[in-house]
């Protein structure tokens, strides 16, 4: 920096002391380039974000290729563009805003360039475009069958048969429960963002909840000939669990095994004690999830490398199910299966002997 300190001791040594003191100790990046965009000037955090150890007297040309740039804004003051980095494991963005020096006479000396490192907004951004378009197609099934089924019913009402009718209208009821259900997911993730989600325990029936959440779940299983196994013994019957999340949890649960795992293949759901706890499992005969992406399947909008590249969904299924598991008291994880495919289980909690008798 022994330019910068050069021009500012004409102003005084201790103000040119707190400003070389406040540049390197920015944390967004600062060069400074001549007439010519050679850097005369770097900051430490711009040797950090750059991944360079030499910047002054190198062409910021070299440094941030033009033709890697994103044009972000321009104005007569300023200029913002955006460059993609490549690096390990993934791509780092960067954000540099540009603003031209001039001397005494209004003659361009230079410019200083602002280098800031905006990875995670660029990657919110980009999750938020992809949740958008995820939501549009998770509505564009259930509306076009209720669109094709209200059809043939408005044309040919007088002409089908009680059973046609009856088919037309349970393909109706079905996709407006799945409509319901996507719904729900939404308004349920901005409950849990602003801390008002809750659920109302009660002793509830364990194989009721599993068989509504078949019922909402059969839309996907059977356009997949897949089939639900369970086994859920009497004595793990009854729990303390809001029946309603309860059902939406083994839902999400059933539709997720269903999405990623192949077509004919099995579900299985099966309950166990757990000391004190009823312990629920979910099995499907798919891929599974990669051991290193596990604790990240619970939160919002993420969507596993490994199974994204097929299956539909919006990411917000198992975030919701961890939510309802833990406001009832449980524990929700998942691991793989002994013969492949991905295991989740979840705990609820057993009645209390008083509300049993009662």
């Amino acid at each position: 920096m022994t330019g910068v300190r050069q021009e500012l001791n004409a102003h005084g040594g201790v103000d040119s002391r707190r400003f070389a003191a406040v540049f390197s100790a920015l944390s967004d990046g600062v060069l400074m380039t001549d007439q010519h965009a050679v850097v005369t000037e770097a900051n430490p955090s711009a040797h950090r974000l750059l991944r360079c150890a030499t910047l002054v007297g190198t062409p910021l040309i070299d440094l941030l290729p033009p033709g890697r740039a994103e044009l972000i804004d321009r104005s007569d003051e300023r200029v913002v563009r955006r460059w993609r980095m490549p690096a390990e494991d993934n791509e780092v963005v960067l954000e540099v805003v540009t603003s031209h020096t001039f001397d005494e006479s209004g003659e361009a000396v230079g410019a200083v360039h602002t280098v800031r490192d905006v990875t995670a907004n660029a990657q919110l951004l980009r999750l938020k475009e992809e949740f958008l378009f995820a939501v549009a197609h998770e509505l564009r099934t259930p509306v076009s069958a209720l669109t094709a089924s209200l059809d043939l019913v408005h044309h040919d009402l007088t002409t089908m048969t009680p059973a046609e009718l009856r088919t037309m209208i349970g393909t109706v009821h079905r996709s407006a429960l799945r409509l319901e259900a996507l719904i729900e997911n939404l308004l349920d993730i901005g409950s849990i963002q602003a801390g008002t989600f809750e659920v109302r325990a009660l002793t509830s029936s364990l194989r009721r909840c599993l068989r509504d959440a078949i019922f909402l779940a059969q839309p996907i299983t059977s356009a997949r000939r897949q089939s639900v196994r369970a086994r859920i013994p009497r004595e793990h019957d009854q729990v303390l669990a809001d029946p309603r999340r309860t059902g939406q949890v083994l839902a999400n649960l059933i539709a997720n095994a269903s999405k990623y795992s192949p077509e004919g293949t099995d579900i299985f759901v099966e309950a166990m004690d757990a000391d004190g706890f009823v312990r629920v499992s979910v099995r499907d005969e798919g891929p599974g999830i990669p051991p290193a992406e596990r604790a990240r399947v619970f939160d919002r909008f993420y969507r596993s490398r490994i199974t994204s590249n097929g299956a539909s969904g919006i990411g917000l299924g198992l975030a919701i199910c961890r939510a309802i598991v833990e406001a009832q008291g449980g524990h929700i994880d998942i691991g793989e299966a002994s013969g492949g495919g991905a295991l989740v289980h979840f705990t609820i909690p057993r009645p209390r002997i008083e509300e049993e008798d009662a």
